[in-house]
Parts: structure tokens; sequence; C-alpha cells
């Protein structure tokens, strides 16, 4: 990884910055005691590889497994395999179900402008992409689902690729993954966290060109993703305004 989360305040930093701050790995021929930086998927303390050799190319990493020990999950470690997916639950009540998908649809353009905040640049295809699988999947049936939580669903289940743009900038100059904390590995597991315990982490990677796989060392920025109901309560006159096209898209994709 080239970015953690600073040991003292849980912030991002480099490794520059870290070394700036805490200085270099040994002080003459002794090793320095520096307080470890963090992962920020899973809060296990870090190395540096390659610090003393290649500075140029070294990133934050977690520590070897110790032999005999269970490997701690770490979503940014298993970013390449671990997908989250949707298990339709078994204990559905009707009415619920109809009642929260008819209260987002109600609400849908301030869940998209929310979308589209986190994921940064985004299509409205991709908003719709991802509420055709919540569909296909039940995930309106997940009892302990509220409807503010509806958008952790449709940025965790979905892949944010770099988009180009028409010039030299792109729009998306990164790939961005969403994840829970490591203390949550499926959706069921998040829900029955208490609301403290519920992080949400947008990741950004920076895959070199011609790769198709994500990797932890790619993984250049992170910050923690706000999944209070704040959006849908403290509104303001305007905060559902969109424009007229993605209106007219969303309106007829889900014959609304």
């Amino acid at each position: 990884m080239k970015i953690a989360r600073h040991p003292w305040t849980g912030k991002p930093v480099t490794i520059s910055q870290y070394r700036a701050e805490f200085g270099p790995p040994f002080v003459g021929t002794v090793k320095a005691n520096r307080p470890p930086a963090t992962c920020p998927g899973c809060r296990q303390n870090l190395l540096i590889r390659g610090e003393i050799v290649a500075q140029d190319h070294s990133t934050f990493s977690h520590f070897p497994a110790t032999p005999g020990q269970p490997k701690p999950f770490c979503p940014i470690k298993a970013s390449a395999s671990h997908k989250y997916t949707v298990l339709c639950p078994v204990d559905e009540d009707p009415a619920r179900t109809k009642a929260l998908r008819e209260s987002f649809f109600k609400n849908w353009r301030i869940h998209w402008l929310q979308f589209r905040n986190h994921v940064g640049f985004v299509d409205i295809n991709d908003f719709i992409n991802a509420l055709k699988v919540a569909d296909k999947e039940h995930v309106w049936r997940y009892r302990a689902l509220q409807e503010h939580e509806v958008i952790i669903v449709l940025m965790l289940i979905s892949d944010f690729k770099p988009v180009a743009g028409k010039g030299k900038k792109p729009l998306r100059a990164n790939w961005v993954r969403f994840w829970f904390e490591s203390r949550a590995q499926t959706f069921s597991e998040f829900w029955n966290l208490s609301n403290d315990q519920k992080v949400i982490i947008r990741v950004e990677y920076e895959v070199p060109e011609g790769r198709r796989a994500l990797k932890p060392d790619y993984a250049c920025a992170f910050e923690e993703i706000d999944v209070s109901t704040n959006y849908l309560l403290d509104r303001q006159e305007g905060d559902d305004a969109v424009h007229a096209f993605v209106e007219s898209v969303v309106l007829k994709a889900f014959r609304l």
C-alpha cells in the first residue's frame, strides 16, 4: 500500500509523510523505535517494505502470518479475490420489503446524489445497474437494512474502474472500491454491528496500465465514509435537484 493510517490520528499518511514525522528505520546501526502505521482496512500494524534499499518503490505491507495461527482477514489484502455477495434472507417481512423499496424510490434523487458524492465521478447507469442487481438479489428483504444504508449495498457490490476523459485528464483516474472494515466480511455481519462500529472505507487504487486485477500495493488513497442518516434527515431545498437527462433515464429504467 502507498497509504496507511497514521499511528496516532488514524488519518491517511504516505510513506514520505511517515518518515518525515518519525524518521528513518535506523539511527546509525540502531533500529529506531517508531510507532507502526496501521492498515486502513483491518487496523493491523504494518511494516514498510523496501524502505532501506529502494525508497521510491517502498510500500506499507502486512507482517507475515504467524505459523500455526489463522491469518487475520483484511479486505485490502484480499482486494483481488474478496467480493460482497447478497444472500437472500429467509426471514422476509413482505410488508417491510415493499415499504423500504417504495420509500427508497420516492427519495431516489437524494440517494443518487449521495451515491455520486461518495464515488466521485460516476455515471447514472452505474447507479441504475447496481439498483437492478439489488432488485434481482432481493436486497430489500434484509430485515436490518435501513433506507439510508441501501446505497452502501450499491457501492459495495460495484466496481468503479478508471474512466478516460476526452482530453488528457481522466474523469476518474484511479480504480475505486468500497470495503467494510475487517470486523464485517458480509452484509449480515455489517447489519448486526452497532452504529459506531459500522465503518466503510473508500479506497483508490493506482493500477498500472495493462493490469486488470487489484493488488494491495496499488492502494494509494482512502477515506472513511459517513453512513449515517444525516443526508436524509438534514435536507435543504434543492438537495434533490437532478439533471433532466438523469431524471428521464431513471424513470424509464424503473417505470416510475
